[in-house]
Protein backbone atom coordinates (compact mmCIF):
# COMPACT_ATOMS: atom_id res chain seq x y z
CA UNK A 1 0.00 0.00 0.00
CA UNK A 2 1.17 3.52 -0.71
CA UNK A 3 1.71 5.74 2.32
CA UNK A 4 -0.82 8.27 1.01
CA UNK A 5 -3.49 5.56 0.85
CA UNK A 6 -2.67 4.43 4.38
CA UNK A 7 -2.93 8.00 5.65
CA UNK A 8 -6.39 8.34 4.10
CA UNK A 9 -7.60 5.03 5.56
CA UNK A 10 -6.18 5.62 9.05
CA UNK A 11 -7.52 9.16 9.26
CA UNK A 12 -11.05 7.79 8.78
CA UNK A 13 -10.84 5.44 11.78
CA UNK A 14 -12.97 5.85 14.89
CA UNK A 15 -12.18 4.29 18.26
CA UNK A 16 -13.42 5.21 21.73
CA UNK A 17 -15.04 8.53 22.67
CA UNK A 18 -12.40 11.20 23.05
CA UNK A 19 -9.79 9.33 21.00
CA UNK A 20 -8.35 10.69 17.78
CA UNK A 21 -6.16 8.73 15.39
CA UNK A 22 -4.13 10.68 12.87
CA UNK A 23 -1.63 9.37 10.34
CA UNK A 24 1.01 11.30 8.43
CA UNK A 25 3.36 10.24 5.68
CA UNK A 26 6.69 9.19 7.20
CA UNK A 27 8.47 8.11 4.02
CA UNK A 28 10.92 11.01 4.19
CA UNK A 29 12.36 9.27 7.25
CA UNK A 30 11.59 5.56 6.65
CA UNK A 31 10.59 4.08 3.33
CA UNK A 32 7.07 2.67 3.21
CA UNK A 33 5.94 4.04 6.58
CA UNK A 34 3.39 6.33 8.13
CA UNK A 35 3.48 7.70 11.64
CA UNK A 36 0.26 7.35 13.60
CA UNK A 37 -0.55 9.63 16.52
CA UNK A 38 -3.17 8.63 19.07
CA UNK A 39 -4.58 11.34 21.33
CA UNK A 40 -6.79 10.05 24.11
CA UNK A 41 -8.37 10.89 27.47
CA UNK A 42 -6.80 9.38 30.55
CA UNK A 43 -6.33 10.04 34.23
CA UNK A 44 -3.24 10.94 36.18
CA UNK A 45 -1.93 7.63 37.47
CA UNK A 46 0.40 8.65 40.27
CA UNK A 47 0.24 6.58 43.43
CA UNK A 48 -1.19 9.44 45.49
CA UNK A 49 -4.28 9.57 43.25
CA UNK A 50 -5.08 5.84 43.57
CA UNK A 51 -6.94 6.01 46.92
CA UNK A 52 -9.22 8.70 45.46
CA UNK A 53 -9.96 6.65 42.34
CA UNK A 54 -7.75 8.72 40.01
CA UNK A 55 -9.91 11.85 39.90
CA UNK A 56 -7.74 14.06 37.67
CA UNK A 57 -8.51 13.79 33.96
CA UNK A 58 -5.85 14.53 31.37
CA UNK A 59 -5.37 14.23 27.63
CA UNK A 60 -2.27 12.37 26.54
CA UNK A 61 -0.83 10.90 23.36
CA UNK A 62 1.35 8.23 21.85
CA UNK A 63 2.93 8.06 18.42
CA UNK A 64 4.22 5.08 16.43
CA UNK A 65 5.72 4.51 13.00
CA UNK A 66 3.92 1.77 11.08
CA UNK A 67 5.29 0.01 8.02
CA UNK A 68 2.55 0.02 5.39
CA UNK A 69 4.30 -0.89 2.13
CA UNK A 70 3.38 -4.56 2.59
CA UNK A 71 -0.21 -3.96 3.78
CA UNK A 72 -3.66 -4.28 2.39
CA UNK A 73 -6.46 -2.44 4.20
CA UNK A 74 -7.17 -5.27 6.66
CA UNK A 75 -3.53 -5.62 7.64
CA UNK A 76 -3.24 -1.85 8.08
CA UNK A 77 -6.25 -1.86 10.44
CA UNK A 78 -4.74 -4.80 12.35
CA UNK A 79 -1.46 -2.92 12.80
CA UNK A 80 -3.25 0.21 13.99
CA UNK A 81 -5.34 -1.82 16.44
CA UNK A 82 -2.18 -3.56 17.70
CA UNK A 83 -0.84 -0.10 18.60
CA UNK A 84 -4.10 0.74 20.37
CA UNK A 85 -3.68 -2.47 22.36
CA UNK A 86 -0.12 -1.47 23.28
CA UNK A 87 -1.47 1.82 24.60
CA UNK A 88 -4.25 0.12 26.56
CA UNK A 89 -1.80 -2.39 28.04
CA UNK A 90 0.61 0.38 29.00
CA UNK A 91 -2.19 2.26 30.78
CA UNK A 92 -3.42 -0.89 32.54
CA UNK A 93 0.08 -1.56 33.89
CA UNK A 94 0.20 1.99 35.29
CA UNK A 95 -3.19 1.84 36.97
CA UNK A 96 -3.18 -1.62 38.57
CA UNK A 97 -2.43 -0.91 42.25
CA UNK A 98 -2.18 -3.06 45.37
CA UNK A 99 -3.52 -1.54 48.60
CA UNK A 100 -2.64 -0.44 51.20
CA UNK A 101 0.57 1.00 49.69
CA UNK A 102 -0.88 1.31 46.18
CA UNK A 103 2.19 -0.32 44.73
CA UNK A 104 2.04 -0.88 40.94
CA UNK A 105 3.75 -4.25 40.39
CA UNK A 106 3.97 -3.90 36.59
CA UNK A 107 4.41 -0.14 36.25
CA UNK A 108 5.79 0.45 32.74
CA UNK A 109 7.91 3.43 33.81
CA UNK A 110 9.76 1.53 36.53
CA UNK A 111 12.59 -0.90 35.85
CA UNK A 112 11.25 -3.43 38.38
CA UNK A 113 7.76 -3.18 36.83
CA UNK A 114 9.20 -3.76 33.38
CA UNK A 115 11.14 -6.79 34.59
CA UNK A 116 8.13 -8.25 36.40
CA UNK A 117 6.11 -7.91 33.21
CA UNK A 118 8.89 -9.61 31.25
CA UNK A 119 9.60 -6.47 29.25
CA UNK A 120 13.37 -6.55 29.61
CA UNK A 121 13.88 -3.91 26.88
CA UNK A 122 11.48 -1.56 28.61
CA UNK A 123 8.30 0.01 27.35
CA UNK A 124 10.19 2.67 25.44
CA UNK A 125 8.36 1.94 22.19
CA UNK A 126 5.24 3.63 23.53
CA UNK A 127 6.14 6.77 21.68
CA UNK A 128 6.37 9.41 24.41
CA UNK A 129 9.06 7.96 26.66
Amino acid sequence: MEASSAVTLVNQLIYKPGWTIEAKDHTSRFEGTVVVKFVFPAYRSEREFAPEGYPEKITTWAEFPILVSDCDDIELYRRVLAKVMEIELHEAREFLRVPPTYWAPFHPHRVDGMKRWGDSDGDLRYGIS
